[in-house]
């Protein structure tokens, strides 16, 4: 396939990306707020949007000589990234197949989670014509992972404190989820303060 020598416009990408992405958390919000069958679908349906502009972004990587940001960075970026819409969708369907609602500690952790991906969206929105806000909010969205890994760790500390083992193993790995998005979450601002680093 022959590749362009035009410059894309992959800001565009990105944030049209993390706007799905933003959305995908956001419905997971909805749904451990008052979880139902059509809340949790959408969830499902933002991840799937998610892919299908991730897939779209490589295709234009590939097809293109010139990109404005390192396509390594790139293709990283726009992974960790969407591994949030994944984690929101995951932790939907494990609470589908476990039979077991979100709890008053999973919708603060995802409240938490919706902060980093409002701010990562407003470091994609910034990306290309002010590095100064990417790098407030990415540092912003660095703080917040730190937030969350305390909110993990005191949601575990209160299920340590049940004799029902099911129950433990259950929402332990419901809660693991959470976590390891926010870990994507700080990836990805360390990507974004990287890229800022080589304009």
């Amino acid at each position: 396939m022959r590749k362009r020598k035009e410059s894309l416009n992959f800001y565009s990408l990105l944030i049209r990306q993390m706007t799905v992405i933003r959305d995908a958390v956001a419905a997971l919000c909805d749904y451990c707020e008052e979880p139902s069958q059509e809340k949790g679908d959408f969830v499902k349906i933002k991840e799937k949007e998610a892919d299908a502009v991730r897939r779209e972004l490589v295709e234009d990587i590939n097809r293109t000589f010139i990109t404005p940001i390192d396509r390594e960075d790139l293709f990283r970026l726009s992974s960790s990234v969407d591994d949030l819409a994944d984690y929101a969708w995951t932790t939907v369907k494990e609470l589908r197949i476990y039979d077991i609602a979100p709890d008053e500690h999973l919708l603060r952790m995802a409240r938490t989670l919706l902060d980093m991906a409002d701010g990562l969206l407003v470091c994609m929105e910034n990306l290309e014509k002010n590095p100064a806000k990417v790098s407030e909010e990415a540092t912003r969205v660095k703080k917040l992972e730190n937030t969350l890994n305390v909110q993990f760790h005191q949601s575990i500390a209160e299920l340590f404190r049940s004799d029902d083992f099911k129950h433990i193993l259950k929402y332990r790995e419901i809660y693991s989820h959470m976590n390891h998005a926010s870990d994507k979450g700080d990836f990805s601002a360390d990507i974004l303060l990287d890229i800022i680093v080589k304009f």
